[in-house]
């Protein structure tokens, strides 16, 4: 029964059939020693989903990890680890070293990067004994970091970073990367945070008004049956009421997953509160970030997204989708 406040709607079974989801092959950035290359793990490597790029030969998408040795970047590597494990796909561990805008010196960023590939060859051997067949290797990049990454990740299926936040009452101080982050890349960017916890079930997504509003339920319903977890799809009483085209375009959605239970809710709070609120209990949170066509580089979150991520208590993923009809 849904809380005080709230109503729910069950939509029918869908349709059998789940699309798969994955990106261009990552270019690789510079390789930290013989110790930086592809770790494949010992025994037979699970069997992998390929797809082709457009001359038809075969690829695999990549996922790209931002990391800095911190404990909450080792929880963003396990994340991406397990999540490339079910697509098929490789990870890309990249330590950027901040050169704080060109301001440092060219001796003090040669000690940097020495001790940045140090860095990305410890965290590539952690990622090594969590790799299940997973095909991992690592880099190192020069620059801000957040900007780095963002600029990267066109290459990338997604990109995932690490928060060290454990609440709302931390979340202005320590949340500012993930919005940084999030405001400029072209792909799906995860925050994954250091303390997720267990006891936690469901995917829960975003579903307002701004057009293009159903590509982030796609991509919540792909991921829902990626991980066998119902989806709850959210909409704020501040927005339009879910219409008979709306509704529509649910059910169709939850057709390319027949295995995906879909429950709508309606909430009173304001969209980014209530999903946050969700997150704390979620396996994972998705929201949408509209974005017109061609658009590239910083694009403002808008109050939904950067409520979510400054008082994200899980996993949380933002989907740019573009707001042409």
């Amino acid at each position: 029964m849904a809380p005080p406040g709230r109503l729910e709607r069950r939509l029918p079974p869908g349709r059998s059939g789940r699309q798969s989801s994955g990106g261009p092959k990552a270019r690789r950035r510079d390789r930290a020693g013989a110790n930086m290359g592809a770790c494949r793990p010992r025994g037979p490597p699970r069997r992998r989903q390929q797809r082709l790029e457009p001359g038809g030969g075969p690829m695999d998408p990549t996922i790209l990890v931002g990391i800095d040795g911190s404990v909450a970047s080792r929880a963003a590597i396990a994340w991406a680890i397990a999540r490339a494990g079910d697509l098929g796909a490789e990870v890309f561990l990249m330590n950027v070293v901040d050169d704080e805008w060109g301001t440092i010196s060219d001796r003090d960023v040669r000690e940097l990067r020495s001790d940045a590939e140090r860095l990305a060859a410890r965290e590539l051997a952690f990622a090594r004994q969590a790799t299940d067949g997973v095909p991992v290797s690592a880099g190192i990049d020069v620059g801000a970091p957040m900007l780095e990454l963002a600029t990267s990740a066109s290459a990338y299926e997604s990109v995932v970073i690490g928060s060290h936040k454990t609440g709302s009452f931390h979340g202005h101080a320590l949340g500012a990367r993930g919005l940084q982050l999030a405001a400029m890349s072209p792909v799906p960017v995860a925050v994954v945070t250091a303390s997720a916890g267990n006891g936690r079930s469901g995917v829960v997504v975003g579903a307002g008004n701004a057009p293009g509003w159903i590509g982030a339920v796609r991509f919540a319903i792909q991921e829902a049956a990626r991980l066998g977890q119902p989806l709850t799809v959210i909409r704020s009483d501040r927005d339009l009421p879910f219409d008979d085209r709306s509704l529509s375009r649910l059910t169709d959605a939850a057709g390319e997953a027949s295995t995906v239970d879909v429950v709508l809710r309606r909430s009173t709070a304001p969209a980014g509160q209530a999903l946050a609120d969700a997150s704390g209990r979620a396996v994972l949170t998705v929201s949408g970030r509209p974005t017109e066509p061609g658009a590239r580089g910083f694009r403002p979150l808008g109050r939904t997204n950067s409520e979510l991520l400054l008082n994200a208590g899980g996993p949380v993923v933002i989907v740019p989708h573009s707001t042409a009809q």
